[in-house]
């Protein structure tokens, strides 16, 4: 009965088989919803069997598998999957090419199902080149946009770097391993020692560097936002986020490695700052939001680097929840903001759009005891942690908390000097609350992923906390330095309109050109 979790990879195969017959757009909808609604169900009962008899569960063959890292993410796919494709409907009706766009949702949903269950590599690593394929043709979909045609191209030759890399790293680990299976590569790092996997390792985590859009494989996600609003939502959700899947879905060859951890640190701390900087200097909103995502990706890698892979997982669902509805939500708001009649106000309108209102003296008494609760809360939670282990994680979750709270606040509110008072206000409460709700849910993924295998990650990852305490301060510090430099810049406008000398500093030129890979990727290099 277990064996019926591995129809989920191919249903949305037969929905994409059922929608070539179908010319109706009502009835490609609802076969779509219907069956993902199926693939849903199914992920639930996936995941109720390995709460109750916590047993990878395994097919005849032994080319699926569906395990705990399965059970949480096909879950979050498939609900991600049922919403998009409701908010598809109407909004891809007028669209040339509807069936189209229904058949090619459905063969990406179908890749990150394998990607996610697959228990041989070559399952694997062909749903990792499927998916890329799949992207390209969303991305692509409006074929009379050149933008969005030349800039899905330079998404296809970067995401075709990251196949090669994972494809060499897949070919070392099967000649160093002599096994196709994961859940005895599984068996054979836990259990077994002397293997030197630092090459593959490495290459692995490139791989992962230009699916998940790191610096400076980051080119191609600020800059692929002309496809349907759907497409931005899954990729920002979902598919940017294959990078930390797939570190996940390998995370114990890390045990056999000595510097290929550290790499990967490397790479996401830069990453996390200079993505996280250059999307607060960016005055266009679609690039702001890419470089955005960048940025979160960067804290990914780097909670992979420091060995909290199951944060990384929590992260990505936190983040690519926020994302979706960001992007789902943004017709709603451009109607808003053009004025529409009859169009109810929702609460996107009601904070992005309203003027805000001030602070009286008893909201402001209340908000700082709130703050000094919550403060004393974090303090403690933070300090009870006896193992070091632990305090990698919590550093950088707080790290993550506070400049994430940060971005979100500084992008979608006028920063001025009346209201500084309440936008600091807001910073702290609610990366307070994030560090809360982390307490509650987000450690629970420790136990439940890896056991207590996770403390072996964190000591694979070789980082003394002294210097993941200085990157995380240096973190800190870089964005109060832009905060400073937006800051004064909005605030000092001159009378005709001009900005000040803030903006002709080369700091703020550096992040606002990009650092300067525009002009290198669009005008030096023809992908």
């Amino acid at each position: 009965m277990n064996g019926i979790v591995f129809l989920i990879p191919f249903i949305p195969l037969i929905i994409a088989l059922l929608i070539l017959f179908i010319d109706s757009k009502k009835v490609i909808h609802r076969v779509s919803i219907f069956f993902s609604l199926g693939v849903a169900i199914l992920s639930i009962y996936g995941t109720y069997q390995q709460f109750k008899y916590n047993q990878v569960i395994v097919s005849e063959n032994k080319i699926l598998s569906f395990d705990r890292l399965a059970s949480i993410l096909t879950l979050y796919v498939s609900i991600l999957g049922v919403i998009i494709r409701r908010y598809s409907y109407k909004y891809m009706w007028d669209e040339p090419g509807y069936k189209r766009f229904f058949i090619l949702l459905n063969f990406i949903f179908s890749s990150i199902y394998f990607l996610l269950m697959a228990n041989h590599i070559f399952i694997v690593v062909l749903a990792w080149i499927l998916l890329s394929l799949s992207l390209f043709y969303l991305l692509s979909f409006r074929a009379d946009s050149k933008t969005a045609v030349y800039f899905g191209s330079v998404a296809f030759w970067f995401h075709r770097l990251g196949d090669l890399f994972f494809i060499i790293s897949m070919v070392l680990v099967v000649r160093n391993m002599n096994s196709f299976y994961l859940s005895d590569l599984k068996d054979m790092w836990l259990n077994s020692t002397g293997y030197d996997l630092e090459i593959a390792a490495i290459f692995l985590i490139f791989a992962a560097l230009c699916k998940s859009s790191i610096i400076p494989f980051h080119f191609w996600l600020p800059y692929t936002s002309e496809g349907p609003t759907p497409v931005s939502a899954l990729m920002h959700a979902g598919i940017v986020n294959i990078g930390g899947i797939i570190l996940n879905k390998f995370a114990y060859i890390f045990l056999h490695t000595q510097y290929a951890l550290n790499v990967a640190f490397i790479f996401g701390l830069i990453t996390a700052i200079v993505a996280s900087i250059v999307m607060l200097t960016m005055p266009d909103i679609k690039r702001a939001l890419g470089y955005s995502t960048v940025g979160q990706m960067g804290y990914m890698i780097m909670e992979v680097g420091v060995g909290a892979f199951s944060l990384a997982i929590y992260h990505l669902i936190v983040h690519g929840i926020f994302k979706a509805t960001l992007f789902l939500e943004s017709g709603n708001v451009i109607h808003q903001a053009r004025r529409e009649p009859n169009i109810t106000k929702s609460f996107s309108y009601k904070v992005f759009l309203e003027e805000e209102r001030k602070f009286n003296k008893n909201f402001q008494l209340f908000i700082g005891i709130v703050i000094l609760v919550l403060l004393l809360y974090t303090v403690v939670e933070f300090l009870v942690k006896k193992d070091l282990s632990n305090y990698y994680a919590a550093l950088v979750f707080l790290a993550f908390g506070w400049f994430t709270s940060f971005q979100l606040f500084n992008s979608f509110f006028k920063v001025s000097r009346e209201q500084s008072l309440g936008l600091i206000v807001s910073l702290i409460v609610s990366f307070l609350l994030i560090v809360i709700v982390y307490s509650f849910v987000g450690l629970a993924f420790e136990s439940y992923l890896y056991g207590d295998n996770y403390k072996r990650l964190f000591e694979a990852a070789n980082l003394s906390f002294g210097l993941i305490s200085i990157a995380v301060l240096f973190l800190i510090l870089s964005g109060v330095v832009v905060w400073l430099l937006s800051y004064y810049s909005i605030n000092s406008e001159s009378s005709n309109g001009k900005l000040s000398f803030i903006k002709t500093l080369s700091i703020y030129k550096f992040f606002y050109e990009e650092m300067f890979f525009r002009k290198l990727f669009l005008k030096k290099f023809k992908i």
